[in-house]
């Protein structure tokens, strides 16, 4: 073969293989486009387990991480306080933000809010040593009752406080909350069976030194709202989340997440 000629080969062979190695390499480097979940700064176990200022875990993380999956994008968790979680859903640094009703979040469009991805119930807490005189809503007329600030509870809660059949005492948090029902600030705190569930099983302590209402204060749907800049249309994100529940993906999230499948 002329050295012209050989030397040609060589080069096209030498092409190929350079063409075909950054092929693969461009395969195995590339990433699915992110999609961006706004995670409340306050956010607490078991919805989210926030460590160092990263969301590490939780429920509202595991059904974020399936979704994602589910509809072929990278999960990505932004901590935004609670003043700015609508505007951000809004102007598009946030794509989604899951665990919320409509009537937690008014200024989002309803059509923009998913079908449901859990239902919770709100319930009463109180001290296992009063129980024995603190056993129906009634008997809590007119006694501080532990809420967290900035949360809008279902209709009937909000009215008992505006009218005074309550009276509100606003914490940070959660824990905050538990805290004070403890040491005796409070006389009964507002949570969810979530939260309710998890402490159970989580916190032997709890357990023994609190006890639940029997009587729900309320029910939530909570959904995800989809931001209208979102790169995930809404019937994906709606066919997704179905099919988690008819493969019991989300009663299987919530068990691991809470301790119980549902209440």
């Amino acid at each position: 073969m002329p050295r012209s000629t050989l030397a040609g080969a060589v080069f096209l062979i030498t092409a190929l293989a350079a063409g075909a190695a950054a092929l693969f390499a461009g395969e195995a480097g590339a990433q699915p486009p992110a999609l961006v979940f706004g995670i409340l700064e306050t956010e607490q176990p078991p919805l989210v387990d926030l460590r160092d200022g990263e969301v590490a875990g939780g429920l509202i993380k595991a059904i974020g991480d399936e979704i994602a999956r589910r509809t072929g994008f990278r999960p990505l968790y932004r901590l935004v306080p609670r003043n700015r979680l609508e505007t951000d859903l809004a102007d598009g640094p946030i794509d989604l933000a899951c665990g919320y009703s409509p009537d937690w979040l008014p200024k989002v469009a309803a059509a923009r809010f998913s079908t449901p991805i859990l239902v919770s119930h709100s319930v009463l807490v109180v001290r296992r040593a009063d129980s024995e005189r603190l056993r129906t809503l009634g008997d809590l007329a007119g006694r501080p009752i532990g809420a967290i600030l900035g949360f809008r509870y279902p209709r009937e809660v909000e009215a008992a406080f505006i009218d005074g059949t309550w009276q509100r005492e606003d914490a940070p948090s959660a824990e905050s909350n538990f805290l004070k029902l403890r040491n005796r600030r409070v006389d009964a705190i507002l949570t969810t069976d979530l939260e309710a569930d998890y402490r159970q099983t989580v916190d032997k302590t709890w357990a023994q030194a609190l006890t639940v209402l029997p009587q729900t204060v309320g029910d939530h749907e909570e959904r995800c709202a989809n931001a209208p800049r979102s790169p995930l249309p809404m019937e994906t994100l709606d066919a997704a989340i179905e099919a988690m529940r008819a493969d019991g993906t989300l009663m299987r999230l919530r068990l691991a997440a809470t301790g119980r499948a549902a209440s």
